[in-house]
């Protein structure tokens, strides 16, 4: 197929703010229309008698290469799939992909739609669906998702691992005292500092409230665990300074550990909880509150 052959064709597929592309067996552009340079960065003569996939994100030629292959192989006619493309500017791009296989002109033709932006509020849902609003840090669900995974890969591997069920001492007091705008920056605050003792694939999360979880993977004892609650105890040691106020606050930690303590979230979750309270009740800390 030759560009002549689309001569008639270009001045309606330049109005188009889908890009269309005319690639031929080996792979290499025969054509692009005006759109490809506003999605791609790059204008036609730069790509045309070049490889399509020199231009594909390294991360998904395989999944190009195989929807090529099933197109060329006669397994489909139509094509529809979603890939990664780098722009000439080096952003990365998501491209859905309309295709299909010219036997006669020996091309695929293919429709290119930028959906970026998509995936990106996509993206975004999904992590507001599993986060925290407040501290950012995983909500209930998102917990109860990363200990039932933490369960199955203990029970696989056959190795150990902890959670710790957190109780803020004090901090309903300060948030009736000085109201939810200060209860909500010392939440914050807490979190950080939480997040300062785990590592990074351990997984802290907010129940809610001044309720918080740790789930601990990869563990050679329970004295691991027993390390990570002195550390977790230690940064509450000094006050959190906040709009001229010193707030203390203590930490009151329950521990389960699996398999010891319970085979399925819902007793691990349980025997910390327990254990946590009991800590509340014997706890003999002091807590004081500026006036």
């Amino acid at each position: 197929m030759t560009k002549n052959e689309l001569i008639e064709l270009e001045d309606v597929l330049d109005l188009m703010l889908d890009a269309v592309c005319v690639v031929n067996k080996v792979g290499k552009f025969v054509f692009v229309s005006a759109a490809f340079e506003q999605i791609f960065g790059y204008k036609a003569a730069e790509v045309v008698g070049k490889p399509m996939i020199d231009y594909v994100y390294k991360g998904d030629h395989n999944k190009t290469y195989n929807a090529v292959a099933s197109l060329l192989s006669g397994e489909t006619t139509h094509s529809r799939f979603e890939n990664r493309w780098v722009r000439k500017d080096g952003q990365i791009i998501h491209i859905l992909w309309s295709v299909c296989w010219s036997s006669d002109h020996q091309v695929r033709i293919a429709v290119a739609h930028d959906i970026t932006e998509r995936k990106k509020m996509e993206e975004q849902l999904y992590y507001m669906a599993g986060h925290d609003g407040l501290t950012g840090l995983p909500n209930r669900s998102l917990l109860m998702d990363r200990l039932q995974a933490a369960i199955i890969k203990a029970e696989r591997e056959n190795t150990l691992f902890s959670i710790l069920f957190i109780d803020i001492n004090g901090f309903k007091a300060i948030n009736d005292t000085y109201g939810h705008l200060m209860g909500d920056k010392l939440l914050q605050h807490i979190a950080q500092r939480l997040l300062s003792v785990v590592r990074e694939y351990d997984t802290i999360g907010r129940l809610g409230g001044d309720e918080f979880l740790i789930v601990l993977e990869g563990l050679s004892s329970a004295g691991d665990t027993t390390a990570v609650k002195r550390k977790i105890i230690g940064q509450f040691q000094q006050p959190f300074k906040l709009d001229e106020l010193s707030l203390n606050v203590s930490p009151s930690i329950g521990i389960a550990n699996y398999p010891t303590h319970g085979e399925t979230d819902h007793q691990l979750i349980k025997h910390a909880d327990q254990a946590m309270y009991k800590i509340k009740r014997m706890s003999a800390n002091s807590i004081d509150y500026p006036t």
